[in-house]
């Protein structure tokens, strides 16, 4: 059964607290956790998003966003603790557009 975008939506306005105001590096940090120091993935299963079109990781992270992707949840794989695993959609989530715009930015100049 899908969930229509509107619905989800408004959940999202309801129960998502964005990041933006927090440290772009720690929300950096969180991205690397999973798709490898400064972008560049060593998972098969987990892209490398380093040197990627700043437009078409922005249009990724909208399609994460209202769940029009596969959403695998996965665990972290970098970094020196363990975390709850996640998926790309419940990240996406938490993202304000600014935080979309730097984090494509960051990750395109690597």
């Amino acid at each position: 059964m899908r969930i229509p975008r509107c619905v989800v939506f408004l959940l999202l306005l309801v129960f998502a607290a964005p990041v933006s105001g927090q440290d772009l590096q720690a929300v950096i940090d969180e991205c690397e956790a999973c798709h490898g120091p400064n972008g560049m993935s060593a998972q098969d299963d987990i892209p490398s998003v380093a040197g990627m079109d700043p437009a078409k990781l922005q249009e990724a992270l909208m399609e994460f966003y209202y769940f029009e992707r596969h959403c695998t949840t996965t665990t972290y794989r970098y970094g020196d603790r363990p975390k709850t695993p996640l998926n790309m959609c419940n990240v996406a989530t938490t993202l304000g557009d600014e935080d979309r715009v730097a984090i494509a930015e960051h990750f395109a100049n690597r």
